[in-house]
């Protein structure tokens, strides 16, 4: 428990370093973009990339209760909160595209690594992987497609977003892995060295995108909370449990489910100026309270499994 508080302390330090440098002006917002972009389009892919070819076709299939039961539980969570967007909020199908991934999506591919190894190692990377296939292969996707302007065909759309690197880079390792590819070792080094800069630039940047916007707390922001910090890892627990899934991978699992909004929600939020105010309270709430959401999940987990 000792190494989640570390753990958080530390991102919330880096968080409140982008914010405050942003509120001094120290960067613009256009440097923060800049900053997310580099993220995006290079540190993300490679950490995903490289999580992925690590393992082999073996792990991938013996992990498939993990694997499903994620599917099942993200994108129930994706679907639940679209509709709650348009039915019961009454944002139209873009607006609502972007509050499927503020909500539904946990940020495992910018905090995932940075949460999950100071506590259970190397051991970890497989579980972040796999979240992060879920999230970046299927979710993002789907979010894109959604959001996509006026009048541009769905194939467009969909071919716009199977392009992006982030979808684009754990779609290669997948098939390579699946396909028994082995990557040659010199290979790895320098994709493992842009992978490093991801947490740190991710978590400075989300700071710096938090420092200009103010925190509006109203019954969709509050909503939004209790699916991403309550009810999503509930339903990955008991889910879990049913799949027989057990030890530090049921941990890991309803941790990463916990995680706070998907930077790349907010990214996407920025660029078409859609759902920003409403995006950015939602991450600025479930980052705060993910400090106390994570060492809570991780005690009833434990009392459970005992």
């Amino acid at each position: 428990m000792t190494a989640i508080i570390q753990d958080i302390v530390s991102i919330f330090f880096v968080l409140a370093l982008g914010y405050f440098s942003g509120r001094r002006s120290a960067f613009t917002q256009d440097q923060a973009g800049a900053l997310l972009k580099v993220v995006l389009n290079y540190c993300l892919p490679a950490t995903l990339f490289v999580s992925i070819v690590r393992s082999t076709r073996a792990e991938l299939f013996a992990e498939w209760n993990m694997l499903l039961s994620t599917f099942i539980v993200l994108i129930v969570s994706q679907v639940v909160v679209f509709l709650a967007a348009m039915y019961v909020f009454k944002h139209n199908h873009r607006e609502s595209g972007i509050a499927s991934l503020v909500a539904g999506a946990p940020t495992v591919g910018f905090l995932g690594i940075a949460v999950l190894s100071p506590i259970y190692g190397a051991e970890a990377g497989l579980t972040v992987a796999i979240v992060a296939l879920i999230v970046n292969v299927i979710m993002v996707p789907i979010a894109i497609f959604l959001i996509a302007p006026e009048g541009q065909k769905p194939s467009a759309a969909l071919v716009n977003a199977i392009k992006q690197p982030v979808v684009l880079s754990p779609l290669i390792a997948v098939v390579l892995v699946l396909l028994n590819v082995h990557v040659p070792g010199w290979f790895l080094p320098p994709l493992s060295l842009i992978a490093h800069a991801n947490s740190g630039i991710a978590v400075f940047a989300a700071g710096l995108v938090l420092s200009a916007h103010k925190l509006t707390v109203n019954a969709e922001v509050l909503w939004n909370t209790l699916v991403k910090l309550v009810l999503a890892p509930a339903a990955m627990l008991m889910l879990a449990l049913a799949f027989g899934i057990s030890g530090a991978h049921l941990e890991q699992l309803v941790l990463l489910v916990a995680l706070p909004t998907l930077f790349t929600g907010i990214v996407l939020s920025g660029r078409y100026q859609l759902y920003v105010e409403l995006g950015s309270s939602t991450l600025i709430t479930t980052t705060v309270l993910f400090a106390a959401a994570a060492p809570a999940w991780i005690a009833i987990v434990r009392a459970i499994s005992n």
